[in-house]
């Protein structure tokens, strides 16, 4: 794959206006490289005061002035801000094409755009004009890593993970600039005037007095997070917020590196620990060090609170919040021995012994419908500190038997504890003869099996699975469920037959289907965040009535809401450039062709995004919605209420598009209607099922198209397949073989024609030491399988292309009827690689393998 070219788009008239690009790059950014783009439009923050609006996300683009590292000033437009990727896209007029940005790769950016402040009614300004007008102006230092430092005036600021907003006054009536500084460059910040400057001029104190203060708070800024919350308890709601939004500001440590690196257990006490707790998952390896005597309690405590960074809270001392216990019933915080603190924010924080207990965690989760935060507290405090409080509210806390380090029977969401999962509900009688009765629905209440329902979502999400396959059997054969993984489906459990009718039951009430109609297929959406709210991602499901009377269901999971950049979908270096010159032309069709399951639709959201710019009104239609990305409106194809593709088209006609987006092309009225769009000044993205570029033609021709019209629309066809990647962790290259680069030459020259003299042999193999060997020596790559890809090899995928590229004699050859076979010949006269050959120079790369490519294309 290569960097990205030069980013300044042709326009219309002409050529590109190069010297622009050139400035922005000569000003300190380089090349940038791209990351994601966002989900939803970002919220840029406000002054956080009440006379100023709140932050509203993005929907349009904003001027503003970026500078660079060395201190050059460029004018563009902030398209899509992705503080998560920690990425910009800038547009630099005259380019039609966004130019990501990363964070590290500029030091400023300001949105020109003054912000006005909220007008206040003369009522409300009489009643609380002394909150509702305040601004305060105060100065600010922020200081550079590469030195230097950035001085102004601001009213407010916002400070987080990310970055440095700052809000410089415009004028006197509060109108502010919004100004950006990224974290990346920030050495230290000062905002206000200097304290210690200030009560030395009110004679307050003297300088000896200042520099006294300042060496200490420079000890306490040197001291560990961790000893500070170790030496002093947390006993207020402030605190512990504070506390805890420090803690997520360390370093991820295991708490077996944490206790080696206190000197409490050698690295051999942690390796028989693991090993023994491979034969239990359900003991955290604290308790059992614990138990195996390595380790005291408070020695895992301070570890814990040293190392790891959780607040230790003083439950004696600690008020307890009433809506928080109202959240944990009684018997289940006393079976967890769980202390519920404080909900803040849709978040419930406990205090718990041990908060690498992920199986508590996970029930309180499913429990409360609340994200769950853990803090610490000392054993001895807890049993009495959620007696006292639950008491106080009225309940009987006395009839509970308190189970200290009792592991429930609730599993971690790991692969492992899906069969876990299965022993419980056996034990739960779920079984039972009411269970058998095929037509019983399940009822909400179930609890472990509408766990396990959510477990295994939740597990092919973690995986990266594509589609869940959930297969009825008759009699008592049991129900198997696979995953899609990678393209291939693997096994991942199997049920007793009598919970059949109850799991399917309980997947059509999450999608709102009929739980009595069996003889029909349906279709239906799962929104996931209603039943697991810290997981925001969708399912299309789609139920299918097979023989005996049973019922087959079949859940994709539409996660992928972001699109990859373009010259991340792995195209060749050729390709990538014909590609983009399609795009960056005003009108005509782009096809991208291959069967179900090849990526089409993220590819042509790749060059959305690359073209994605405010002067382009860009309409999609789509069936369902599954990327999304600002700037675009997104229309969802309904076949059921005749709402199809060709009337989608129709209608984004009449709305003044610049491009079109169509999901797929079924017909001749779809396609026929892409056409005329192509041709009356539109640019036309659109997929088909075919199996390569030069068949794509052939089959349109086929359905009745004009080939004149056809011809003179047409741009380019993009023809891919998805193959397994290599996994990288276990992955071994060494010097190929003389026969073994034969081999791939015979079958890379086998698809060109007979007496060809274009090219030879000899000079494909001296391009492929060039562009792929390493210092000229061609690799073989293998992956024998690690514990990461699970043992075989792969992990991932990639995607082989074929481009055709739509010159002046290929048009001629599609107006006067050639067939594929021609057109082939011709295109690979023109450069042109088919699927096959693109999959050989990946293998040689060590993207993929060979079996993988001769298994996705044909020679």
């Amino acid at each position: 794959m290569s960097d990205y070219p030069d980013h300044a788009a042709r326009n219309d008239a002409g050529p590109p206006a190069p010297q622009k690009v050139a400035d922005f790059q000569d000003a300190g950014f380089g090349d940038a490289d791209a990351g994601d783009v966002t989900n939803g439009a970002f919220r840029w923050p406000t002054p956080p005061f009440a006379t100023y609006p709140v932050a509203t996300a993005q929907q349009e683009s904003e001027p503003c002035q970026i500078v660079g590292l060395n201190g050059r000033v460029m004018q563009g437009r902030l398209n899509f801000f992705v503080p998560t990727e920690r990425v910009a896209h800038i547009q630099v007029p005259p380019a039609r094409t966004t130019m990501p940005l990363r964070f590290n790769q500029f030091r400023t950016l300001l949105l020109t755009r003054a912000l006005e402040p909220t007008a206040v009614s003369h009522e409300v300004a009489q009643h609380d004009g002394g909150v509702l007008t305040e601004r305060p102006v105060t100065d600010y230092r922020v200081h550079l890593v590469a030195g230097g430092t950035l001085e102004g005036d601001t009213i407010g600021h916002v400070d987080n993970e990310y970055g440095l907003f700052l809000f410089p006054p415009v004028d006197e009536k509060g109108a502010v600039s919004r100004l950006f500084v990224p974290a990346d460059i920030i050495a230290g910040v000062e905002i206000g005037p200097l304290i210690g400057q200030a009560l030395i001029d009110a004679q307050a104190v003297t300088p000896d007095d200042v520099q006294q203060a300042i060496d200490v708070q420079q000890n306490l800024r040197n001291q560990k997070l961790g000893d500070i919350l170790l030496t002093q308890k947390v006993v207020s709601p402030e605190q512990l917020i504070d506390a805890i939004q420090r803690q997520s500001h360390m370093p991820m440590v295991r708490i077996g590196e944490a206790l080696i690196a206190l000197g409490l257990i050698s690295d051999d006490q942690l390796q028989i620990a693991l090993k023994q707790q491979q034969h239990d998952r359900t003991v955290p390896l604290g308790e059992l060090l614990v138990r195996l005597g390595m380790v005291s309690r408070q020695d895992l405590l301070s570890a814990l609170a040293r190392k790891m960074g959780y607040p230790l809270v003083d439950l004696d001392k600690f008020p307890a919040d009433p809506d928080a216990l109202h959240r944990v019933p009684f018997n289940v915080a006393a079976r967890l021995l769980v202390a519920p603190l404080l909900l803040h924010e849709s978040m419930l924080i406990v205090a718990v012994e041990d908060p690498s207990k992920r199986s508590v965690l996970a029930e309180l989760e499913f429990v409360t419908q609340c994200k769950i935060v853990p803090v610490l507290a000392n054993q001895s405090q807890l049993e009495w500190s959620i007696r006292d409080a639950y008491a106080k509210l009225g309940a009987d806390v006395t009839s509970v038997m308190f189970t200290a380090f009792a592991e429930p029977a609730e599993l971690e969401l790991d692969a492992i504890d899906s069969g876990k999962l299965v022993e419980d509900l056996e034990k739960e009688g779920l079984d039972n003869k009411s269970f058998q009765e095929e037509d019983r629905p399940i009822e909400q209440s179930d609890n472990s099996l509408v766990r396990l329902i959510n477990t295994m979502i939740v597990e092919a999400y973690t995986q990266g699975v594509s589609d869940i396959h959930i297969e009825s059997y008759p009699g008592r054969d049991k129900i198997k469920i696979r995953f899609r993984k990678d393209g291939g489906l693997v096994p991942y459990l199997e049920l007793p037959h009598n919970y059949r009718s109850a799991m399917i039951a309980r997947i059509k009430i999450m999608c709102d289907l009929d739980i009595s109609e069996r003889r029909k297929p349906q279709d239906g959406k799962i929104n996931f965040a209603r039943f697991v709210p810290q997981y925001r991602l969708e399912l299309r499901v789609a139920t299918i009535p097979t023989n005996n009377g049973l019922e087959d269901v079949v859940m994709r999971i539409l996660s992928s809401a972001r699109p990859l950049p373009l010259d991340k979908i792995g195209l060749s270096e050729l390709n990538l450039t014909r590609l983009k010159s399609a795009l960056e032309r005003p009108y005509g069709m782009i096809l991208c062709v291959g069967p179900t399951g090849s990526g089409k639709t993220t590819t042509l959201h790749s060059a959305l995004s690359f073209i994605n710019v405010p002067e382009r009104k860009i309409w999609t239609a789509e069936d369902p919605v599954e990327i999304t990305q600002p700037g675009l409106r997104q229309v969802q194809i309904n076949p059921k209420i005749d709402w199809t593709f060709a009337k989608a088209l129709r209608a984004f006609l009449r709305a003044d598009p610049d491009v079109i987006m169509v999901g797929e092309i079924r017909d001749h009225e779809t396609a026929d209607m892409g056409i005329e769009a192509s041709l009356t000044g539109h640019l036309v993205l659109t997929t088909l099922h075919t199996n390569s570029a030069p068949e794509t033609v052939t089959r349109l021709l086929d359905m009745g198209m004009d080939p004149f019209n056809f011809a003179d629309a047409l741009l380019v066809v993009l023809a891919q397949r998805l193959v397994r990647r290599l996994c990288s962790a276990c992955k071994v290259s060494e010097p190929a073989s003389q026969a073994y680069i034969d081999d791939l030459m015979k079958e890379y020259m086998f698809v060109f024609p007979e007496h060809q003299e274009h090219i030879t042999a000899e000079a494909v193999q001296a391009d492929w030491q060039q562009r792929l060997g390493r210092d000229g020596v061609l690799m073989t790559h293998t992956a024998k399988g690690c514990p990461q890809c699970n043992h075989t090899g792969y992990k991932g995928r990639a995607g082989l292309h074929e481009l055709l590229s739509v010159s002046r004699e290929v048009r001629r050859m599609i107006q006067t009827g050639a067939n594929a076979e021609a057109l082939l010949n011709q295109s690979l006269k023109e450069g042109m690689r088919t699927l096959r050959q693109d999959g050989i120079e990946k293998v040689l790369s060590g993207i993929t393998s060979m079996e993988e490519v001769r298994a996705s294309s044909n020679i």
